[in-house]
């Protein structure tokens, strides 16, 4: 018989040493194959558009391209999330994602057609998406205290992103003498790099969907679509959305407004956007435990609110030190909505639904919101930066931005008035009938 002292003691603070190894490989595992790939894959496509290179590609396929990523963020997550939550243990279905990106993504090396390579690029974004949910959901359940570690094993993915792209365009070009930024070659790495994550996936800490004793007492109370019946949630949900729209607008024109307005070497100077994120996910921890996850979501979207002023104010008046301000502001603004959101919805879910509520946040935010926000991004280049018929072409980037910065205002507006403070996830009081209880007990807050 255990001990009274065993039963009431608190779970531990800190997780082991060898789990956070474990989950800070699989974060670094998961987006690195990505990154070896996705920020070349629109070089590839330009050298072979048109009279170009293989001519496979129509003009403008780059900016279609894009799509793929929002669709595949839509219904995929959900459905998978759902498997993970009832039927399949999540550690075994992260492996069959990367088994199915590893095919698309060597599917996207074969091709010789502009219609196969889109619906390869559908086919992966359909198993990345999912996979990036599961391995939230897997880190969410092993780490002891998810508020100060989540954001620290969360660093080891975008060091995965960085250190991928330094092997394709640094490390490559060292060993070789020659650049494979326009090649089939990313594509490859990045197929064999999925192939490693797939066999990593089957090591990690066994995550099987909750008992079926739980689920049987909850079921009446606490089915996927009550989910949706969760008020604070759901409202979450639809800030989430919002919140990442306007991302869409600096991803893909931040590159084309740096090199427009002559900034030198815009690619790198983008990496400082980079450091600042892995700075703020180290520091994520503290902040979270200083100001709550209510707060912290609320001054992410702000932060995109500024990012966007300061570009506008910037290309308004030619001075160069806004911009340069937007792009160290990225930390913040990614790690505050992205990162911060992960942890919220995972407070207001059921614990036996945790999959499905990740995949209803990926549907919300990298879905819907990055579909519809790369739309209003493209809607706003038509009437600001190359309105049809008018030679040469404004590119009137003041306008252009105060869109997107439009939007993450209403966003946090709506955040504000919407989730009263009482349902911040981290007081666990008003939202407890809804919320998992929290790891950290009341007294260590």
């Amino acid at each position: 018989m255990p001990l009274l002292s065993d039963v009431t003691a608190p779970p531990p603070l800190r997780s082991s040493g060898d789990t956070l190894g474990r989950l800070s490989a699989m974060m670094f595992l998961q987006y690195w194959p990505l990154g070896a790939w996705g920020v070349t894959v629109g070089t590839f496509i330009a050298a072979n558009t048109g009279d170009q290179g293989e001519g496979i590609f129509s003009a403008g396929f780059v900016g279609y391209s894009t799509v793929a990523g929002a669709v595949g963020g839509m219904l995929a997550p959900v459905l998978i999330g759902y498997v993970s939550d009832r039927h399949l243990s999540a550690e075994r279905l992260l492996a069959l994602m990367h088994l199915g990106c590893a095919a698309s993504v060597w599917g996207l090396r074969e091709t010789r057609g502009q219609i196969p390579f889109f619906l390869c690029l559908l086919a992966y974004f359909h198993c990345f998406v999912p996979s990036a949910t599961l391995t939230n959901k897997i880190a969410l359940r092993h780490l002891a205290n998810v508020e100060r570690e989540y954001p620290l094993i969360r660093v080891f993915g975008t060091a995965g992103w960085i250190t991928a792209g330094l092997f394709v365009g640094f490390a490559w070009p060292a060993a070789t003498g020659a650049s494979i930024e326009a090649t089939r070659t990313p594509l490859a790495v990045g197929a064999i790099a999925n192939l490693i994550m797939a066999a990593y996936a089957l090591s990690l800490p066994h995550t099987p969907p909750e008992d079926a004793a739980a689920t049987s007492r909850s079921q009446d109370r606490n089915r996927p679509i009550d989910l949706l019946r969760n008020r604070p949630l759901t409202v979450f949900l639809g800030v989430a959305f919002l919140a990442c729209m306007p991302s869409m607008a600096y991803n893909n024109y931040a590159n084309l407004f740096l090199n427009n307005r002559g900034f030198p070497r815009p690619a790198a100077l983008m990496t400082l956007g980079q450091v600042s994120d892995v700075l703020c996910l180290i520091a994520a921890p503290w902040f979270t435990s200083r100001f709550g996850l209510r707060k912290l979501f609320f001054a992410g979207t702000l932060a995109w609110t500024i990012r966007y002023l300061l570009l506008a104010g910037g290309s308004y008046y030619g001075a160069a030190w806004p911009v340069y301000a937007a792009i160290l502001i990225h930390g913040p603004c990614y790690v505050f909505v992205y990162v911060v959101a992960v942890m919220y919805i995972d407070r207001l879910a059921d614990p036996a639904y945790r999959g499905s509520a990740q995949g209803l946040l990926a549907l919300a935010s990298t879905g819907f919101g990055h579909l519809l926000g790369g739309l209003s991004a493209g809607y706003a280049q038509t009437l600001f930066l190359t309105p049809r018929g008018v030679s040469p072409p404004p590119y009137q980037w003041w306008a252009f931005w105060l869109v997107p910065g439009a939007i993450s205002l209403a966003a946090a507006i709506l955040f504000l008035g919407a989730l009263a403070p009482a349902a911040d996830p981290r007081s666990n009081r008003s939202v407890e009938a809804d919320a998992p209880r929290s790891k950290i007990p009341e007294s260590a807050r």
